[in-house]
């Protein structure tokens, strides 16, 4: 299955023009199987992420990209309305607390923006494959991710049409739902992907 780790839209991200609709039926126009949607510091409330997926015919999870001092983080299992969190050892408490699981997101795009190798063990690994970054700076982001227990994802980053299903994620599993997904996310059972154009 093909699934699109890292999307927003405008409903609540300011710096997206997409409409849900409209990014959801590219996406399957595209040969997505699913997506998450992961707006910045807001979670979709996941019965409103399940009647998006009834009217468009693919899956759609909640997931949310986090703001912290060490960039942006990807957090994927949580379904409840999501608190101000910006420090990362407090969003990995919060994360363990809930089962969930932690992604730092697009790690080579801010270059003055460095991960102490130590508190890269706060992460449950990394996104190694952007949509909206360049060859380097995906190939430094997978990296880092091959010294993680977990394989790196893959999203496209999606702010505006052209860059919807531009990357995603390969499960080998069949996905259903969101224990699905962290099923199969916790097997490392998967890799980023590249769709083309």
């Amino acid at each position: 299955m093909l699934i699109d780790m890292h999307t927003h839209t405008s409903v609540f991200s300011t710096d997206s023009n997409l409409l849900p609709h409209e990014s959801l039926a590219r996406a399957a126009e595209r040969g997505l199987d699913g997506v998450v949607l992961t707006e910045h510091d807001v979670i979709w409330a996941a019965d409103r992420a399940a009647r998006l997926a009834e009217q468009v015919g693919i899956l759609v999870l909640p997931g949310i990209e986090v703001t912290t001092e060490l960039g942006h983080v990807l957090v994927y299992g949580v379904t409840e309305p999501f608190p101000r969190i910006t420090d990362s050892k407090r969003l990995r408490d919060y994360c363990d607390e809930r089962d969930a699981l932690m992604y730092l997101a697009h790690p080579a795009r801010d270059p003055g923006l460095r991960v102490p190798r130590e508190a890269m063990e706060l992460f449950d690994g990394v996104e190694g494959l952007n949509g909206c970054d360049g060859p380097l700076q995906n190939q430094s982001a997978s990296s880092r991710g091959r010294t993680r227990p977990l394989p790196p994802i893959g999203g496209s980053d999606s702010h505006a049409l052209h860059e919807v299903a531009t990357a995603a994620t390969e499960f080998e599993a069949r996905i259903r739902s969101l224990d699905d997904l962290m099923k199969a996310l916790r097997s490392g059972d998967y890799r980023p992907a590249t769709l083309p154009y």
